[in-house]
């Protein structure tokens, strides 16, 4: 056997629609991905009973748009927590990261405490009153209580909240100081375990939270992006000390996720290397996001090289940065290893 290409990591968030669900796997089909996964952050809804998924299968539709196999899959943000330290290490513990979950049996799934609505809104509430009290702390004119909605991201509304006036934005860069994107803005500031305003949302689990729970759902675990999880981050560094966290479980991750659309061939190659020197498996994903809207119809993203801002159109199993290094942009999975893993229609033929 040799590869085949797939693309196990296609963001849907926002676009839980089967208009926008057929167009990803369509153009899956197109580009001849033999295995694909749509994910969501921190949710699974697709793969539900009532989902999109299953709609259009027990329509017919889904085996006539897409003829490859389907895995059910998420991504997660926790926290790091339970790694050892010693004197003059990096310290990874109580920093954001991702982690890819997959083949998990979807009626266990929805167990997940962090998944519970009711648990959401009370966890939202609650992280709303303590992050305003943490931010009492600069001293500068704040949002009230009413100002955060319920579902948005309470980080992505303060920032909003600071760039909705001229005036307060220049007041809040002087304490602050200047950010060109929210992601920067929040990594910085409230991910970051070493500022002043670091604050760990109710609702965001920690690692080991998610490592036990996906064990008790047969998942497999898996590392996402690992060049692209934190720029102050050595890769190395922060996979040696993922693999050596402080769990029950002899081997606490399946593997690595060894392809991403940032990655050059080096980042790649690094990953390549790393996972079969410590016997991890090898994943593959482009971490595109479906983004069709009126004022975007094709879908596009873009990637900052040494050309300057490239507008591209993502499609499943296509890399662009490596594209451009190489010439071949082919997303390419051992087939052995992809023959592993469950299509999720035969799952819910099973319930």
């Amino acid at each position: 056997m040799g590869q085949i290409k797939c693309d196990l990591h296609y963001h849907m968030d926002n676009h839980i629609n089967i208009g926008d669900v057929k167009r990803i796997l369509t153009l899956a089909q197109d580009n001849n991905v033999k295995v694909i996964s749509l994910i969501e952050y921190d949710n699974y809804n697709l793969y539900k009973p009532n989902g999109v998924l299953n709609v259009l299968q027990s329509s017919g539709e889904l085996n006539k748009i897409y003829s490859g196999k389907i895995v059910a899959g998420c991504e997660i943000k926790c926290v790091a927590n339970c790694i050892p330290v010693k004197k003059g290490d990096f310290n990874f513990n109580n920093y954001t990261i991702h982690i890819l979950l997959y083949d998990f049996n979807v009626e266990k799934m929805g167990s997940f405490k962090f998944f519970d609505n009711n648990l959401k809104i009370k966890n939202f509430k609650k992280d709303v009153k303590n992050f305003l009290k943490t931010l009492k702390k600069i001293k500068l004119e704040l949002p009230s209580k009413k100002y955060f909605k319920e579902n948005l991201n309470i980080f992505e509304q303060f920032y909003c909240f600071i760039n909705e006036n001229e005036n307060r934005k220049l007041e809040f860069q002087k304490v602050l100081g200047s950010f060109n994107n929210f992601s920067a803005f929040k990594k910085e500031l409230f991910e970051n375990p070493n500022s002043k305003l670091f604050f760990k949302p109710s609702y965001v689990p920690y690692l080991t939270d998610v490592m036990e729970f996906a064990r008790k759902i047969d998942a497999k675990i898996y590392i996402a992006h690992p060049c692209y999880t934190n720029s102050g981050f050595s890769v190395n560094e922060y996979l040696d000390a993922l693999m050596n966290i402080k769990t029950d479980f002899a081997f606490p991750f399946d593997g690595i996720e060894i392809t991403h659309y940032l990655n050059s061939v080096n980042d790649t190659k690094l990953l390549h290397d790393y996972a079969v020197s410590h016997n991890l498996e090898e994943i593959g994903g482009t971490d595109y996001k479906c983004l069709f809207s009126e004022q975007n119809p094709n879908g596009n993203m873009s990637l900052v090289n040494n050309n300057g801002q490239q507008i591209f159109t993502p499609k499943p199993g296509f890399l662009i940065k490596q594209f451009y290094e190489t010439g071949n942009g082919e997303l390419l999975i051992d087939e052995k290893f992809v023959n592993k893993l469950k299509d999720f229609r035969y799952k819910f033929e099973e319930f």
